[in-house]
């Protein structure tokens, strides 16, 4: 992360530098147009306080601290160099490459290599076309993976095509693996297809994922199972698979059909079930319904 790079703090520039004491201590103030250039990191802010002794940086306004890892801005920061740890407050980003981060408070902890964000947290991650939101997160900035909690949703872009939402407890991501998981009482919405499971995993190049306990309904069809897995083509449903399944699903002629067995796969074309599969012991009921004849025939 580029903020430990603030130990080497000079050369700085500003309008105005004032030096006084503060209990005994010395302080540099600069004000005005602030720019501070360490090896590899520039940092530029409306006003910034300098305690060498207590070993810390306090930056006001307009603030943007810029490296090889990316920009990061915020209203307020202090970094205790000595200890290698930060606060940034009041509309807080992180923009690198392929991602981008936005909390209204930011903590970083350089021992672990780590950040936590507290309040409206999201992150963009345009390499995989998703947004995850939440009220707090964690990140690993060496790993490139973290955790975002608090009423969590995950979005998934799609061209012409409202987007994949999840919901969950909790989201783990690990970015560098275009992986994520979902965890406590999840729902996925693709098009028409609801899904409610335990846990939910989805590796988003691969465009397959895993569930347990899996629900799965659409419209007035349903399918149950202890473990589950699907496969999207062009992020669209082409394949949904239950171990220990039972499904019901209602033909076009009006049929209501009740099917078991050890596996139940169903294929979609379009995003829509066109066929299913069952494979181990495989038992059913089907409820033919009778057609009604015309009141004038």
């Amino acid at each position: 992360m580029f903020i430990i790079l603030l130990i080497a703090l000079t050369p700085f520039s500003a309008d105005r530098i004032q030096i006084y004491k503060d209990e005994g201590e010395s302080i540099v103030h600069l004000i005005g147009n602030v720019f501070i250039e360490g090896e590899e990191t520039k940092i530029t802010c409306t006003e910034a306080r300098i305690n060498e002794a207590r070993g810390w940086i306090q930056l006001f306004d307009e603030i943007k601290l810029s490296g090889r890892n990316g920009e990061v801005s915020a209203r307020n920061a202090i970094y205790y160099f000595n200890e290698d740890r930060g606060y940034l407050t009041d509309s807080v980003s992180i923009v690198t490459d392929d991602e981008r981060m936005y909390s209204d408070s930011l903590y970083y902890d350089g021992e672990r290599d780590s950040i936590e964000m507290y309040g409206n947290v999201v992150i963009e991650d345009d390499r995989n076309d998703m947004t995850v939101s939440g009220d707090k997160g964690w990140y690993h900035l060496a790993k490139d993976e973290g955790i975002i909690s608090g009423d969590p949703e995950l979005r998934i872009m799609r061209k012409d095509k409202n987007p994949i939402i999840v919901y969950a407890g909790a989201f783990r991501l690990m970015t560098n693996d275009n992986i994520f998981m979902g965890y406590d009482s999840v729902r996925a919405v693709i098009d028409s297809i609801d899904v409610f499971c335990d846990t939910f995993s989805y590796d988003l190049k691969a465009q397959t994922g895993d569930m347990t306990m899996p629900v799965i309904r659409e419209k007035n069809n349903e399918l149950k199972g202890t473990t589950g897995t699907f496969r999207l083509k062009d992020k669209e449903m082409a394949r949904l698979a239950v171990s220990n399944g039972r499904s019901i699903y209602h033909s076009d002629e009006g049929s209501e059909n009740l099917v078991e067995g050890s596996t139940i796969e169903i294929s979609f074309t379009d995003g829509k079930a066109t066929a299913i599969r069952v494979e181990g012991q495989p038992r059913g009921v089907l409820n033919m319904r009778r057609r009604q004849d015309n009141a004038g025939d």
